[in-house]
């Protein structure tokens, strides 16, 4: 083989091999690569025995060695206690930087949430929210201001106007046909609906006997405007709400009566607007307030002068002398 192969020169090498007890093994010639052994030479000149060179043969790979088929090297994975560590250093990085985040981030203020909504998907919210947790009821409710006449007024006003607009528009104006009840109906029904909650309300025997009478009257007028219609079936809706108001009128005059058991006492001015008021609506419904009046005189009439088949009492109800 000539000087410049590019190969690694091979040397004949002759030695007798040993079995680890020491006797010899066996007697062989074999070509090894200079890169696979190392031989131990024996000082010149000593007459010490020849020791036999340590082999050393090819490694196993290993796992971690280069993976020819995937053409990348494998690295022995970091014990369990680093990788531990390194897994507590990221969690709490990732906290830190998340609280930081939170903590910069100014929660939008349900106060101004609720301003964007209108009257309609208040209530609604409120409603799912009853539904939702029944308990929140009567929290919901002692949270509530009473309502009030003012308040009151503006509801029963609008719920006028809706039923107003709900007529069918024609060049003669508002029809009361059989069409134009079924388009009215239902604003006619929520009016109905409003003005005898309320009415409920007032006349509750917590309520002040001023406000009380102040809503009825409010609400008999209310009834009052309700349109007449030509198939007098339909009229029996404002017919409902006239005798229901009348016993409104009736249950109003006897929780007064008991205040004035419990030392309650009304001013003669304030009697008699009230029994003005009652003998009004009694002739603008065609006597449907004709048993409340009767309840009028016996339990209150007396602050007045007012008893049954005198001459006042005859003037005040528009009955003949």
């Amino acid at each position: 083989m000539s000087d410049n192969s590019p190969c690694f020169p091979l040397n004949r090498i002759q030695q007798n091999f040993f079995h680890p007890s020491g006797a010899a093994f066996f007697h062989h010639a074999q070509m090894v690569p200079k890169a696979h052994y190392r031989e131990r030479v024996t000082p010149a000149g000593a007459g010490a025995a020849e020791v036999p060179p340590k082999i050393i043969g090819k490694r196993k790979a290993s796992a971690y060695d280069f993976d020819e088929s995937m053409g990348e090297s494998k690295s022995p994975p970091s014990s369990p206690r680093m990788v531990s560590h390194s897994t507590q250093e990221m969690e709490k990085e990732y906290s830190l930087v998340k609280r930081t985040k939170m903590s910069n981030e100014k929660e939008f203020p349900l106060s101004k949430l609720l301003a964007t909504l209108d009257k309609p998907q208040l209530l609604s919210l409120l409603n799912n929210l009853i539904d939702t947790h029944p308990n929140l009821q009567s929290e919901i409710a002692s949270n509530i201001p009473r309502p009030t006449i003012q308040s009151v007024t503006n509801i029963l006003t609008s719920l006028e106007k809706k039923y107003q607009d709900s007529f069918p528009y024609t060049k003669w104006g508002h029809t009361k046909d059989d069409y134009s009840f079924n388009r009215v109906k239902p604003a006619l029904l929520e009016l109905k609906g409003a003005i005898l909650d309320y009415a409920a309300h007032f006349t509750s025997p917590d309520e002040f006997p001023i406000n009380t009478f102040t809503f009825l009257h409010l609400a008999t007028n209310y009834t009052h405007r309700l349109p007449d219609w030509d198939n007098s079936s339909h009229n029996e809706l404002k017919h409902e709400i006239y005798v229901k108001l009348a016993d409104f009128w009736k249950k109003a005059i006897i929780n007064a009566a008991s205040k004035l058991r419990e030392g309650k006492i009304y001013g003669q001015t304030v009697v008699n607007e009230w029994v003005k008021n009652l003998a009004q609506h009694d002739r603008d419904s065609n006597g449907m307030f004709r048993q409340a009046i009767d309840e009028f005189t016996q339990k209150l009439g007396w602050i007045i002068g007012l008893q049954n088949g005198s001459t006042q009492h005859h003037i005040y109800f528009g009955m003949p002398v």
